[in-house]
């Protein structure tokens, strides 16, 4: 009994032992799959729980943004705005209404992004704007009873229509604080009124324009007469958004250049300008055309083809070309210079000046005046301009010059003498002589690809600071 007693205490000890490591490894195995699967389902919620952006624009900008018969928002800006939430993985959420409610949206931080827009002072104070997507030229549209009139003459006391709180109506008041304006809500609406008469004048973006004209039973009730400004369009944020507009940077930049020229050509060409209906009706007609009218349609196609090949040279001219002082406008300046800071290699000097008090010109002697003070002056610079110099007026009485292969020193007498051409000059008109003065900055550089942005930035900076030591002088400096 003793023998029997003594023999089972080993094997049950041994036998417990290895039922606590079987308990063990079981505990840890399953403690492991709770783990791995808890951690499964986190993945899983963090993906169905997409970064979502809310995205303001106007609800009446064809072809950039708009609603569509079916509620559904369509336009470029949508469509660039969707590749971006396609290629970064996030979530896009339109909010499309009147332009100054849009604007309002993004303010008041019940939208993220604001899809569109053009730059200016005003905006700068509440927005952070991001790189320009697409530019625009934005005409004044007479009436088919207006053609014929004078244009800065109607401008001293006619009616315009401009959409509310679009930089159209800033722009009238800045440089045309006569005219009558008559604002809208939207384009749409301002189109509409343009169509039933209520308005013979508006201002708008020439590509929304010809999106409305032609696509409308009256496309050539309106024309433009003159261009006004051109500019890029671009996205924007709350100020103080700085986290979301490094992210908005690096997400554009993942978008393809392919798709954003696919996109482009998708909205900014001659198929939503004009009507679709108009080559099958084209069609129809010369079905029923008898044989005797041959001749006459293809003398008539030959003249028309004649007439818009004119046509599209004049829209060239006008693209790049400052109909006033018949110098370059701001837009072919600015294609010149980016394609010049790229390249930069014998140097660059910009120059940016206006002209001191030219509102009191203007207030004093009128318009007529100064547009009269601004061509003379023009006369004056472009003689002391090297052929290889580009020279444009950038705003209302605002220019730039960039001329490669000077030096730092070569750029000084360059300003220097530019500025004193104007000082020394006289300007008469109806026997009252006129003297104007300039302040200037300048700056030269030599660095290979640099933003040209950036270097306009330094050069308005230095011709304020030209203002702040009295006027009628230029500061200098290089980068």
């Amino acid at each position: 009994m003793f023998l029997k007693v003594s023999s089972c205490r080993p094997l049950t000890h041994k036998f417990l032992i290895k039922i606590t490591i079987i308990l063990n490894v079981l505990f840890s195995s399953l403690f492991g799959a709770l783990t791995y699967a808890e951690e499964i389902a986190q993945d899983i919620k963090v993906q169905q729980e997409k970064r979502k952006l809310v995205i303001a624009n106007s609800k009446a900008w064809k072809p950039f943004s708009y609603i569509d018969i079916n509620g559904e928002p369509q336009g470029l800006l949508i469509d660039i705005w969707k590749e971006y939430a396609k290629v970064n993985d996030i979530e896009v959420i339109f909010i499309l209404t009147d332009w100054n409610e849009s604007l309002q949206k993004v303010k008041s931080g019940e939208a993220d992004v604001h899809a569109g827009l053009l730059w200016s002072e005003d905006r700068e104070t509440y927005l952070d704007f991001l790189a320009g997507i697409v530019e625009i030229d934005t005409q004044l549209f007479f009436s088919s009873k207006l053609l014929g009139t004078d244009v800065q003459n109607y401008l001293q006391a006619g009616e315009v229509g401009v959409v509310s709180a679009g930089y159209e109506e800033t722009y009238m008041m800045k440089h045309y604080p006569k005219t009558k304006l008559v604002t809208f809500d939207n384009n749409e609406l301002m189109l509409k009124s343009a169509f039933s008469g209520q308005i013979q004048a508006f201002v708008a973006d020439f590509q929304v324009a010809n999106f409305y004209l032609y696509t409308s039973q009256k496309p050539s009730l309106f024309s433009p007469v003159q261009h006004l400004y051109s500019g890029l369009i671009r996205s924007a944020v709350a100020q103080g958004q700085n986290q979301l507009s490094v992210e908005l940077r690096n997400g554009f930049k993942q978008i393809s250049p392919v798709d954003l020229e696919r996109i482009h050509q998708k909205w900014i060409r001659v198929e939503t300008v004009y009507p679709k209906y108009l080559f099958p009706t084209l069609i129809v007609l010369m079905l029923l055309l008898t044989a005797a009218y041959i001749f006459h349609l293809r003398r008539a196609v030959s003249q028309r083809t004649h007439e818009l090949h004119q046509l599209n040279i004049e829209l060239q001219r006008l693209a790049s070309i400052d109909v006033m002082t018949n110098i370059y406008n701001r837009r072919y300046f600015i294609d010149r210079l980016q394609r010049a800071c790229v390249h930069n290699r014998t140097g660059l000097s910009l120059l940016l000046f206006d002209i001191d008090r030219f509102k009191s010109i203007n207030d004093n002697f009128g318009h007529c005046v100064g547009d009269f003070i601004i061509c003379e002056m023009v006369k004056t610079i472009n003689q002391e301009l090297p052929p290889e110099a580009v020279f444009a007026r950038v705003g209302g009485e605002e220019f730039c010059i960039f001329i490669q292969g000077l030096s730092s020193k070569q750029t000084q007498e360059f300003a220097k003498r530019v500025q004193s051409s104007v000082t020394n000059s006289q300007y008469s008109n109806n026997n009252i002589s006129h003297s104007v003065s300039i302040s200037l900055g300048a700056v030269y550089c030599a660095e290979v690809n640099i933003d040209h942005q950036f270097l306009i930035n330094q050069a308005d900076h230095l011709m304020y600071l030209a203002k702040s030591k009295g006027r009628d002088c230029y500061q200098f400096n290089k980068i």
